[in-house]
């Protein structure tokens, strides 16, 4: 009987050894499959006109909140300053700015994190080359594990880091950058690329379409602002500046 044992229990680890390899091996087959179902639907073979930067995008989708939130930021700035010179020896000049500070901050952040309806865009944009303003939920910036998405920076920033000298490869850190990341946040936006049901596609974009970080990239689809501010687009194209 302890004879008939080894060996079944070979013939046992054999079949799993086999099954996971079967499984590895359909895996990597279904990535293939979708990247060569969808690189040919979402690839752009000319770029399309119109594209727009994201600040414009973002102005168009907030409308007037956000110029309103702008105007009245600049007057509370203007108000502080001139209190300031009035009272810059009086005790009670303190509480008056705490009161008003609260109150413009609070509508400032009502209005920024509002959620927005949907609008169709082109937009053009740079993958990554902005410091990372989410490194804990997106540790992966400016791609994302395993999804078919990218975060999009607006060119001019780009250029304007690039002549700071603050433009770094992917990983690189940097003091300054990372201190002043979060200003980035309202230059970035997130794309993804869906499928028939709206769920992002599960695979690299890297993949999908052969792209990289820096790589210059006007994207179609819907964009939207999300709670918290960011901006996310739901692509049905992608054309690659070469």
């Amino acid at each position: 009987m302890s004879r008939l044992i080894c060996p079944l229990g070979l013939l046992m680890g054999l079949l799993t050894l086999a099954s996971l390899s079967g499984c590895s091996q359909s895996g990597s087959g279904a990535d293939a499959a979708l990247v060569a179902k969808y690189r040919p639907l979402l690839t752009m073979a000319d770029e399309p006109d119109g594209a727009q930067l994201i600040p414009e995008v973002r102005a168009a989708l907030l409308g007037e909140s956000e110029q309103h939130t702008e105007e009245e930021h600049a007057e509370h700035e203007q108000h502080e300053g001139e209190d300031h010179e009035e009272h810059a020896h009086d005790e009670h000049e303190g509480h008056d700015h705490a009161g008003h500070d609260h109150a413009g901050h609070e509508h400032a952040h009502e209005a920024v994190t509002k959620t927005t309806e949907a609008i169709e865009v082109v937009l053009v944009g740079k993958i990554g080359g902005l410091a990372n303003p989410w490194q804990e939920t997106q540790p992966d910036f400016p791609f994302a594990t395993n999804q078919a998405a990218f975060f999009l920076s607006d060119p001019q920033a780009v250029v304007e880091n690039e002549e700071s000298g603050h433009s770094h490869a992917p990983g690189e850190e940097c003091a300054f950058c990372e201190a002043h990341a979060a200003d980035n946040s309202e230059l970035l936006a997130m794309v993804r690329f869906v499928d028939e049901k709206g769920g992002v596609l599960r695979m690299d974009v890297r993949e999908l379409f052969e792209v990289s970080a820096n790589d210059t990239v006007v994207v179609r689809g819907s964009a939207r602002v999300v709670a918290g501010g960011m901006m996310v687009v739901d692509a049905t194209g992608l054309y690659v500046r070469r």
